[in-house]
């Protein structure tokens, strides 16, 4: 089994594990910390997350440039664009602790009106720690970066499921002894500073990379950091999408409007995670198409052939939270969730049109025409800023999950595909005939699922989740013998007999 398709398998186990040990997790916070507490470490982690996006897009073109070095067998290019951009981390770094510093001695006033003192001096506390974390991480993406484009995805991935089963365990312990959310904060920056260096390591002692500065390229410069400025710009907008709510929420609301919030955020990144796990191996693979300049009807049949896998499975998540979404959050979070199901609703819906395009994206990186989705991004971004402060002033966390909602669909899903289409040349008609027809069997599976969920006279949480369950085996059969073409068939047979033969 090659390294793409491990990587692929071990971030399906990961997206499980994170799901699985997440909504295992959350509970138990709620119950060692509380609502404000839980609440107040969203919140720092929402604030601090925009430091995380300060690598200003330097390890996605660290990847697409040194991809296209090691496809071409240029050592010297691969050593030098290693060196170029170890400078540019290192000058990235060193902003984000400046500007952090600026955030810190402004959170009284940021916060004041909605927090308690206490809540303020851990918040601040929490917060210094979490810039420390940020920063050592960006100072080393560099490693993240190189172990992708070798696509060495059986450590990296499985370095990732290493700490999602170890930090629950290691936060669940510190708990113990201090119940507050400065205990999750230490763990978490524990773990992550030990799995840095064994990245490092990684590089170093297995992969021999050598970073050594051989010349300056202006035009290789140029390209590098339009690139880098693009994905920049993508990711700080999808902070706006993704965190910047649960900030003004916190502003006009307060601590408990974002503890609801966070449960649908919760959700609605794990539905994302079910898609990036296939398109985020394929960055180093659709580069090497690129650069040997294989035709663009290729990078159009995988676009295709990859949205209706993506789509499989995202609509059945999507139809069962439909059916079994309020029930879930009641057994999971408990009373006082409950708009957490509308929230999630309205964001992953129109969400969905992005995430089964997403390898779109890749194609894009790898061409170099990122710069038109950063645009884009950022215009939808500002919609959803000026939509989300009014909608969530008097509406909270509903008005907000409206506001991405709205704004996801108009530039994420019209604007983008017009874009597909007429300038990457995507054949994007074929596309949605094919997950038009999908549709139609998705739909028939929806109605079979409410009447599942009515018919059943089952109750309590094993009747759930036998419900779950067979809500899962009806849409996989009708999925396989009416939305699937004979290829896809096959593989799923393939799988199947693997399975079988394992057993």
């Amino acid at each position: 089994m090659n390294q793409r398709k491990i990587g692929i398998g071990l971030s399906y186990l990961n997206i499980v594990l994170h799901a699985v040990l997440g909504f295992l997790y959350v509970p138990i916070l709620l119950y060692y910390i509380g609502k404000n507490e839980y609440g107040l470490y969203q919140l720092i982690g929402s604030l601090i997350a925009y430091f995380s996006i300060m690598d200003f897009g330097l390890t996605a073109a660290v990847t697409r440039f040194y991809t296209k070095y090691k496809a071409l067998k240029d050592k010297i290019g691969m050593e030098n664009i290693l060196a170029i951009s170890l400078y540019g981390y290192a000058g990235v770094t060193v902003l984000c602790l400046i500007v952090g510093s600026v955030c810190y001695f402004n959170l009284d006033y940021i916060f004041g009106a909605s927090m308690s003192g206490d809540e303020l001096a851990e918040a601040g506390q929490m917060f210094l720690l979490l810039l420390f974390n940020i920063a050592v991480s960006l100072s080393t993406m560099i490693f993240r970066a190189v172990i992708n484009a070798h696509e060495k995805f059986l450590f990296l991935k499985g370095l990732e499921t290493i700490q999602l089963i170890l930090q629950p365990i290691l936060v669940v312990l510190i708990l113990q002894k201090y119940p507050t959310a400065m205990a999750v904060a230490v763990a978490q920056t524990f773990l992550n500073v030990v799995l840095i260096l064994a990245r490092m390591y990684y590089c170093f002692g297995k992969l021999h990379i050598t970073i050594k500065f051989h010349y300056w390229n202006h035009d290789l410069f140029a390209d590098f950091r339009r690139l880098a400025l693009s994905v920049f710009a993508v990711s700080l907008i999808d902070q706006v999408f993704w965190k910047t709510n649960q900030i003004i929420l916190g502003i006009v609301q307060g601590t408990g409007a974002v503890a609801v919030y966070s449960i649908a955020s919760l959700i609605y990144m794990n539905y994302m995670a079910l898609s990036t796990a296939i398109s985020g191996v394929y960055l180093p693979h659709i580069t090497e198409l690129v650069a040997k300049r294989k035709p663009v009807q290729e990078l159009s049949a995988l676009f295709t052939q990859i949205g209706r896998w993506q789509y499989y499975l995202l609509a059945l998540v999507a139809t069962g939270f439909i059916i079994f979404g309020k029930q879930f959050i009641q057994i999971w979070a408990g009373a006082g969730f409950t708009d957490a199901y509308i929230i999630t609703l309205f964001i992953i819906l129109p969400f969905t049109i992005d995430l089964i395009q997403n390898i779109g994206l890749a194609i894009l990186q790898a061409m170099n025409c990122y710069d038109f989705r950063a645009k884009i991004y950022f215009l939808t971004g500002v919609l959803n800023l000026i939509m989300a402060i009014p909608l969530g002033t008097y509406y909270g966390g509903i008005g907000c999950a409206v506001a991405t909602g709205v704004s996801m669909l108009i530039g994420n899903g019209l604007i983008m595909n017009i874009f597909y289409a007429r300038c990457i040349n995507l054949d994007i008609k074929e596309f949605w005939c094919q997950i038009g027809r999908i549709t139609i069997a998705v739909l028939i599976c929806l109605v079979i699922g409410y009447g599942v969920d009515s018919l059943l006279p089952v109750s309590g949480k094993l009747g759930f989740v036998l419900k779950i369950l067979l809500y899962t085996v009806l849409y996989s059969v009708l999925i396989y013998r009416f939305a699937m073409n004979t290829k896809e068939q096959a593989k799923v047979e393939k799988i199947l007999k693997k399975l079988i033969s394992l057993g």
